[in-house]
């Protein structure tokens, strides 16, 4: 399943501006991501699991919940809205991305899933600040309230940004159809 689509106008631009803030004053983040112990430490970049398994950060996870409810009304025969990992990353010009594929070896390797994607930054513009999203050998730009939905095993990753704002990007994976 090759899936890549683009979910146009999911939710208002002041939902994106407030969850950021909430993800900016989180004492959750981490460095674990890339996971992988031969990944070093200058290649890993700034996660918060907002969903994963029963360590959730509450009011973020009611938020994502929310902001996913939404998105499914727009879009609802690919995916079941039910989250199995969500997470918030920050990533900037400083740091390039690595291309990768995504549940290759866990415990979703064996299931039906997919992925979908989009900035939390209500004022992105892809043109100006890159961090598109790169998937197989396209680059889809990021656009404030669109989501990207996609196979993450295909080859995928964050396109380089440009300028000097840090770009929070929020992920879920999700039960496709």
């Amino acid at each position: 399943m090759a899936i890549i689509k683009t979910i146009e106008d999911c939710c208002s631009p002041m939902f994106l501006e407030f969850m950021k803030y909430q993800a900016q004053q989180s004492e959750r983040w981490h460095m674990k991501y890339p996971y992988g112990s031969s990944t070093p430490f200058e290649k890993k970049h700034l996660k918060l699991e907002v969903v994963k398994g029963a360590d959730n950060d509450t009011q973020l996870a009611g938020m994502a919940m929310s902001l996913l409810l939404n998105i499914y009304e727009k879009e609802p025969k690919y995916f079941h809205p039910e989250i199995l990992f969500c997470g918030i990353s920050i990533k900037d010009r400083h740091r390039e991305d690595n291309y990768h594929k995504d549940h290759e070896t866990d415990a979703l390797k064996d299931q039906k899933i997919v992925k979908l994607l989009g900035v939390l930054n209500s004022d992105w513009d892809s043109k100006v600040d890159g961090g598109g999203f790169t998937h197989g050998d396209t680059t889809y730009p990021l656009v404030p309230c669109d989501f990207i939905l996609f196979d993450p095993r295909v080859t995928h990753r964050a396109d380089n940004i440009l300028s000097d704002k840090k770009r929070l990007a929020i992920d879920f994976t999700l039960r496709a159809q």
